[in-house]
Protein backbone atom coordinates (compact mmCIF):
# COMPACT_ATOMS: atom_id res chain seq x y z
CA UNK A 1 0.00 0.00 0.00
CA UNK A 2 1.73 3.56 -0.64
CA UNK A 3 2.37 5.81 1.97
CA UNK A 4 0.11 8.42 2.87
CA UNK A 5 2.49 11.68 2.39
CA UNK A 6 2.77 13.87 5.09
CA UNK A 7 1.14 17.63 4.05
CA UNK A 8 2.68 20.67 5.03
CA UNK A 9 1.20 24.07 5.10
CA UNK A 10 4.42 27.04 4.75
CA UNK A 11 4.02 30.19 6.81
CA UNK A 12 6.52 33.15 6.11
CA UNK A 13 6.42 36.97 4.77
CA UNK A 14 8.87 36.44 2.58
CA UNK A 15 7.94 34.86 -0.85
CA UNK A 16 11.29 33.94 -1.83
CA UNK A 17 11.63 31.87 2.36
CA UNK A 18 7.95 30.22 0.99
CA UNK A 19 9.72 29.29 -2.15
CA UNK A 20 12.64 28.10 -1.27
CA UNK A 21 11.09 25.98 2.03
CA UNK A 22 8.32 24.75 -0.23
CA UNK A 23 11.23 23.20 -2.74
CA UNK A 24 13.10 21.83 -0.38
CA UNK A 25 10.29 19.51 1.42
CA UNK A 26 9.20 18.56 -2.14
CA UNK A 27 12.81 16.91 -2.76
CA UNK A 28 11.80 14.65 -0.14
CA UNK A 29 9.04 11.76 -1.92
CA UNK A 30 7.23 11.45 1.38
CA UNK A 31 6.47 15.28 1.96
CA UNK A 32 3.54 17.31 -0.05
CA UNK A 33 3.26 21.26 0.24
CA UNK A 34 -0.28 21.97 0.08
CA UNK A 35 -0.73 25.40 0.88
CA UNK A 36 1.42 28.79 1.47
CA UNK A 37 0.62 31.31 3.68
CA UNK A 38 1.86 35.13 3.83
CA UNK A 39 0.76 35.80 7.26
CA UNK A 40 -0.50 34.27 10.44
CA UNK A 41 -3.97 35.55 9.30
CA UNK A 42 -3.68 33.81 5.89
CA UNK A 43 -1.98 31.01 7.66
CA UNK A 44 -5.22 30.25 10.11
CA UNK A 45 -7.69 30.54 6.72
CA UNK A 46 -5.29 27.55 5.16
CA UNK A 47 -4.99 25.55 8.06
CA UNK A 48 -9.53 25.45 7.67
CA UNK A 49 -9.29 24.99 4.05
CA UNK A 50 -6.26 22.11 3.57
CA UNK A 51 -6.39 21.01 6.87
CA UNK A 52 -2.15 20.03 6.96
CA UNK A 53 -0.21 17.77 9.42
CA UNK A 54 2.69 19.90 9.81
CA UNK A 55 3.21 23.55 9.58
CA UNK A 56 6.51 25.87 9.67
CA UNK A 57 5.91 28.97 10.77
CA UNK A 58 7.60 32.17 10.55
CA UNK A 59 7.73 34.57 13.58
CA UNK A 60 8.10 38.47 12.52
CA UNK A 61 5.24 38.97 9.97
CA UNK A 62 2.65 42.01 9.19
CA UNK A 63 -1.14 41.74 9.55
CA UNK A 64 -0.62 38.82 12.17
CA UNK A 65 2.90 37.28 13.53
CA UNK A 66 3.70 34.23 14.22
CA UNK A 67 3.11 34.95 17.94
CA UNK A 68 -0.36 35.41 17.74
CA UNK A 69 -1.08 32.30 15.43
CA UNK A 70 0.51 29.97 16.71
CA UNK A 71 -1.82 31.32 20.23
CA UNK A 72 -4.59 30.64 18.00
CA UNK A 73 -3.67 27.50 16.18
CA UNK A 74 -2.96 25.51 19.94
CA UNK A 75 -6.00 27.06 21.25
CA UNK A 76 -8.90 26.08 18.25
CA UNK A 77 -6.27 23.41 15.85
CA UNK A 78 -3.74 22.33 17.42
CA UNK A 79 -1.17 20.12 15.33
CA UNK A 80 2.80 20.06 14.93
CA UNK A 81 4.57 23.23 14.54
CA UNK A 82 8.05 23.93 13.50
CA UNK A 83 9.07 27.56 14.05
CA UNK A 84 11.54 28.89 11.10
CA UNK A 85 13.18 32.04 12.82
CA UNK A 86 16.04 33.98 12.61
CA UNK A 87 19.08 33.68 15.23
CA UNK A 88 18.79 37.23 15.99
CA UNK A 89 18.98 38.92 19.60
CA UNK A 90 15.20 39.64 19.58
CA UNK A 91 14.17 36.55 17.40
CA UNK A 92 15.61 34.12 20.32
CA UNK A 93 13.23 34.96 23.45
CA UNK A 94 10.21 35.01 21.17
CA UNK A 95 10.92 31.58 20.08
CA UNK A 96 11.59 30.11 23.54
CA UNK A 97 7.59 31.40 24.19
CA UNK A 98 6.50 30.19 20.98
CA UNK A 99 8.29 26.33 21.81
CA UNK A 100 6.25 27.00 25.35
CA UNK A 101 3.26 27.77 24.08
CA UNK A 102 3.46 24.58 22.12
CA UNK A 103 5.34 24.23 19.11
CA UNK A 104 7.00 21.11 18.95
CA UNK A 105 10.38 22.63 17.20
CA UNK A 106 12.14 25.32 15.63
CA UNK A 107 14.93 25.28 12.45
CA UNK A 108 17.13 28.62 12.60
CA UNK A 109 17.01 30.30 9.66
CA UNK A 110 21.59 30.47 8.63
CA UNK A 111 21.18 34.02 7.17
CA UNK A 112 18.46 35.91 8.75
CA UNK A 113 14.99 36.87 7.75
CA UNK A 114 15.36 36.31 4.04
CA UNK A 115 17.85 33.95 4.10
CA UNK A 116 19.23 33.27 0.02
CA UNK A 117 21.30 30.43 1.58
CA UNK A 118 18.07 28.32 3.40
CA UNK A 119 19.37 25.32 1.16
CA UNK A 120 22.21 24.84 3.14
CA UNK A 121 20.01 22.96 6.02
CA UNK A 122 18.05 21.18 3.77
CA UNK A 123 18.79 17.98 5.55
CA UNK A 124 17.71 19.28 8.89
CA UNK A 125 14.56 20.95 7.52
CA UNK A 126 13.26 17.85 5.92
CA UNK A 127 14.11 15.79 8.89
CA UNK A 128 12.37 17.87 11.67
CA UNK A 129 9.45 18.19 9.63
CA UNK A 130 9.29 14.28 9.41
CA UNK A 131 10.07 14.10 12.83
CA UNK A 132 7.03 16.37 13.82
CA UNK A 133 4.96 14.92 11.59
CA UNK A 134 4.94 11.61 13.64
CA UNK A 135 4.04 13.63 16.98
CA UNK A 136 0.72 12.56 18.04
CA UNK A 137 -1.60 15.99 18.20
CA UNK A 138 -3.16 15.00 21.52
CA UNK A 139 0.21 15.08 23.13
CA UNK A 140 0.72 19.35 21.82
CA UNK A 141 -0.98 20.48 24.79
CA UNK A 142 -2.40 24.18 25.39
CA UNK A 143 -0.48 26.30 27.01
CA UNK A 144 -0.84 27.65 30.91
CA UNK A 145 0.12 30.48 32.40
CA UNK A 146 3.10 31.07 33.73
CA UNK A 147 4.55 31.78 37.40
CA UNK A 148 7.03 34.21 38.14
CA UNK A 149 9.21 32.77 41.15
CA UNK A 150 11.10 35.09 43.74
CA UNK A 151 14.11 33.28 44.36
CA UNK A 152 15.98 34.01 48.20
CA UNK A 153 19.28 35.22 48.49
CA UNK A 154 21.20 32.64 50.43
CA UNK A 155 24.86 32.11 50.74
CA UNK A 156 24.85 28.87 48.94
CA UNK A 157 27.24 25.43 49.68
CA UNK A 158 29.04 23.24 47.57
CA UNK A 159 26.53 19.93 46.50
CA UNK A 160 26.50 16.73 47.71
CA UNK A 161 23.98 15.18 45.07
CA UNK A 162 23.55 15.92 41.55
CA UNK A 163 20.42 15.90 39.06
CA UNK A 164 21.66 15.79 35.55
CA UNK A 165 19.29 15.99 32.88
CA UNK A 166 19.33 15.70 29.22
CA UNK A 167 16.51 16.89 26.61
CA UNK A 168 16.33 17.64 23.21
CA UNK A 169 12.98 18.15 20.78
CA UNK A 170 10.32 19.35 22.86
CA UNK A 171 12.96 20.38 25.83
CA UNK A 172 11.91 23.87 26.87
CA UNK A 173 8.78 23.27 27.50
CA UNK A 174 9.16 20.17 29.66
CA UNK A 175 11.72 21.50 31.23
CA UNK A 176 9.57 24.42 32.61
CA UNK A 177 6.81 22.28 33.11
CA UNK A 178 8.95 19.65 35.06
CA UNK A 179 10.55 22.26 36.79
CA UNK A 180 8.56 24.53 38.29
CA UNK A 181 7.45 21.75 40.69
CA UNK A 182 10.74 21.47 42.16
CA UNK A 183 11.70 22.78 45.22
CA UNK A 184 15.52 23.21 45.08
CA UNK A 185 17.34 20.77 47.66
CA UNK A 186 20.05 23.33 48.89
CA UNK A 187 22.21 20.01 49.09
CA UNK A 188 22.24 18.96 45.17
CA UNK A 189 22.79 20.78 41.84
CA UNK A 190 20.84 20.90 38.62
CA UNK A 191 22.84 20.40 35.83
CA UNK A 192 20.70 20.27 32.18
CA UNK A 193 22.15 19.70 28.54
CA UNK A 194 19.42 21.12 25.83
CA UNK A 195 20.28 20.48 22.41
CA UNK A 196 20.19 23.90 21.22
CA UNK A 197 21.66 26.38 19.23
CA UNK A 198 24.05 29.08 21.68
CA UNK A 199 21.76 32.23 20.27
CA UNK A 200 18.89 30.38 21.67
CA UNK A 201 20.58 29.27 25.84
CA UNK A 202 20.61 32.27 27.68
CA UNK A 203 17.40 32.98 26.41
CA UNK A 204 16.18 29.58 27.96
CA UNK A 205 18.34 29.70 31.39
CA UNK A 206 16.18 33.26 32.13
CA UNK A 207 12.94 31.60 31.49
CA UNK A 208 14.30 28.57 33.58
CA UNK A 209 15.42 31.07 36.45
CA UNK A 210 12.27 33.11 35.90
CA UNK A 211 9.33 30.56 36.08
CA UNK A 212 11.01 27.55 38.44
CA UNK A 213 12.32 28.06 41.92
CA UNK A 214 15.35 27.06 41.27
CA UNK A 215 17.70 29.63 40.22
CA UNK A 216 19.15 29.00 37.18
CA UNK A 217 21.88 30.60 34.99
CA UNK A 218 23.63 29.84 31.58
CA UNK A 219 27.11 27.73 32.63
CA UNK A 220 30.22 29.61 32.68
CA UNK A 221 33.69 28.03 32.22
CA UNK A 222 35.25 27.72 35.45
CA UNK A 223 31.77 28.88 37.41
CA UNK A 224 31.68 26.64 41.17
CA UNK A 225 28.90 24.85 41.70
CA UNK A 226 26.29 25.45 44.13
CA UNK A 227 23.85 23.43 45.54
CA UNK A 228 19.95 24.24 45.20
CA UNK A 229 21.39 26.76 42.02
CA UNK A 230 20.21 25.40 38.30
CA UNK A 231 23.45 25.09 35.39
CA UNK A 232 21.89 25.19 31.81
CA UNK A 233 24.91 24.12 29.55
CA UNK A 234 25.58 26.84 26.31
CA UNK A 235 24.98 25.89 22.89
CA UNK A 236 28.08 24.60 21.40
CA UNK A 237 29.69 23.25 24.13
CA UNK A 238 30.19 19.88 26.03
CA UNK A 239 29.57 20.76 29.79
CA UNK A 240 32.02 18.55 32.43
CA UNK A 241 32.32 18.93 36.49
CA UNK A 242 35.45 18.81 37.66
CA UNK A 243 37.07 17.15 40.77
CA UNK A 244 37.16 20.34 42.61
CA UNK A 245 33.30 20.67 41.33
CA UNK A 246 33.23 23.38 38.99
CA UNK A 247 31.85 23.50 35.36
CA UNK A 248 34.23 22.89 32.97
CA UNK A 249 32.94 23.91 28.94
CA UNK A 250 34.98 21.83 26.04
CA UNK A 251 34.89 21.33 22.55
CA UNK A 252 35.72 18.03 22.76
CA UNK A 253 35.40 14.92 22.45
CA UNK A 254 34.73 16.42 18.62
CA UNK A 255 33.01 13.58 17.34
CA UNK A 256 29.65 14.02 19.08
CA UNK A 257 26.27 15.22 16.95
CA UNK A 258 25.16 17.31 19.36
CA UNK A 259 27.02 19.80 21.06
CA UNK A 260 25.86 19.37 24.27
CA UNK A 261 26.02 16.18 24.37
CA UNK A 262 24.00 14.49 27.40
CA UNK A 263 26.67 11.28 27.05
CA UNK A 264 29.27 13.75 27.68
CA UNK A 265 27.55 15.44 30.88
CA UNK A 266 25.77 12.16 32.70
CA UNK A 267 29.61 10.74 32.09
CA UNK A 268 31.37 13.18 33.88
CA UNK A 269 28.64 14.15 36.55
CA UNK A 270 28.41 9.80 37.10
CA UNK A 271 32.61 10.51 37.44
CA UNK A 272 32.24 12.87 40.16
CA UNK A 273 28.58 12.23 41.78
CA UNK A 274 28.83 8.54 41.45
CA UNK A 275 26.26 7.21 43.43
CA UNK A 276 24.78 10.33 44.64
CA UNK A 277 23.46 11.07 41.22
CA UNK A 278 19.81 11.10 39.96
CA UNK A 279 19.89 10.98 35.98
CA UNK A 280 16.97 12.12 33.91
CA UNK A 281 16.48 11.54 30.31
CA UNK A 282 13.68 13.13 28.57
CA UNK A 283 11.85 13.92 24.92
CA UNK A 284 14.04 14.11 21.88
CA UNK A 285 15.31 12.48 18.78
CA UNK A 286 18.15 9.84 18.63
CA UNK A 287 19.36 8.07 21.58
CA UNK A 288 21.95 10.73 23.14
CA UNK A 289 22.21 10.26 27.06
CA UNK A 290 20.87 6.70 26.94
CA UNK A 291 24.87 5.33 27.22
CA UNK A 292 25.16 8.14 29.92
CA UNK A 293 22.56 7.28 31.85
CA UNK A 294 23.33 3.77 32.23
CA UNK A 295 26.58 4.17 33.57
CA UNK A 296 24.73 6.53 35.91
CA UNK A 297 23.11 2.95 36.72
CA UNK A 298 26.30 1.17 37.09
CA UNK A 299 27.57 3.53 39.54
CA UNK A 300 24.73 3.09 42.11
CA UNK A 301 22.62 6.45 40.94
CA UNK A 302 19.09 6.72 40.56
CA UNK A 303 17.94 7.08 36.54
CA UNK A 304 14.43 8.34 35.19
CA UNK A 305 13.87 8.27 31.50
CA UNK A 306 9.99 10.06 30.29
CA UNK A 307 7.57 7.72 29.23
CA UNK A 308 5.92 6.98 25.46
CA UNK A 309 2.66 8.86 27.14
CA UNK A 310 4.37 12.46 27.20
CA UNK A 311 7.25 12.69 25.32
CA UNK A 312 6.94 14.73 22.25
CA UNK A 313 9.53 12.78 20.62
CA UNK A 314 10.18 9.41 21.88
CA UNK A 315 13.72 8.90 20.76
CA UNK A 316 16.25 9.30 23.82
CA UNK A 317 14.22 8.07 26.55
CA UNK A 318 12.79 5.02 24.33
CA UNK A 319 16.91 4.02 23.72
CA UNK A 320 17.70 4.32 27.97
CA UNK A 321 14.30 1.83 28.29
CA UNK A 322 15.65 -0.73 25.51
CA UNK A 323 19.32 -0.48 27.22
CA UNK A 324 18.06 -1.14 30.37
CA UNK A 325 19.48 2.07 31.41
CA UNK A 326 15.87 3.47 33.42
CA UNK A 327 15.36 2.12 36.80
CA UNK A 328 12.17 4.75 36.84
CA UNK A 329 10.02 5.29 33.71
CA UNK A 330 7.04 7.85 33.88
CA UNK A 331 5.19 10.96 32.76
CA UNK A 332 6.80 14.34 32.79
CA UNK A 333 4.50 15.47 35.47
CA UNK A 334 5.02 12.34 37.75
CA UNK A 335 8.86 13.40 37.55
CA UNK A 336 9.21 16.34 40.09
CA UNK A 337 7.71 13.96 42.37
CA UNK A 338 10.57 10.97 41.46
CA UNK A 339 13.28 13.42 41.65
CA UNK A 340 12.14 14.10 45.44
CA UNK A 341 11.90 10.10 45.79
CA UNK A 342 15.16 9.57 44.20
CA UNK A 343 16.87 11.78 46.22
CA UNK A 344 15.32 10.65 49.68
CA UNK A 345 16.03 6.95 48.44
CA UNK A 346 19.92 8.05 48.03
CA UNK A 347 20.27 9.61 51.22
CA UNK A 348 18.69 6.70 53.29
CA UNK A 349 21.08 4.38 51.22
CA UNK A 350 24.13 6.90 52.61
CA UNK A 351 22.65 6.43 56.26
CA UNK A 352 22.63 3.01 56.20
CA UNK A 353 26.13 2.39 55.15
CA UNK A 354 26.99 5.00 57.20
CA UNK A 355 25.43 2.85 60.40
CA UNK A 356 26.65 -0.52 58.87
CA UNK A 357 30.37 1.36 58.62
CA UNK A 358 30.24 2.72 62.62
CA UNK A 359 28.37 -0.92 63.33
CA UNK A 360 31.55 -2.74 62.24
CA UNK A 361 34.46 0.05 63.65
CA UNK A 362 32.32 -0.96 67.75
Amino acid sequence: MKKKKIRVLVVDDSAFMRRAISEILESDPQISVVARARDGLDALQKIEQFDPDVITLDINMPVMDGLEALKRIMENRPRPVVIVSSLTQEEAPITLQLLDLGAVDYIPKPSGTVSLDIKKISSEIVAKVKAAAGIDPKRIIRPRPRKDFVHKVEEPNPPTFAVAVGVSTGGPKTLLDIFEQVLPDPETVYLVAQHMPPQFTPSLAERLDRYTPIPFCQAQNGQPLRGGRGYLAPGGWHMTVTDDLRIRLSKKPLNTLFKPSVDVLFSSVKEIFGGRTVGILLTGIGSDGARGLLDIKGAGGVTIAESEETAVVYGMPMAAKELGAAEVIAPYYEIPEEIHKALLKIRRRLKNAERRTHQRAV
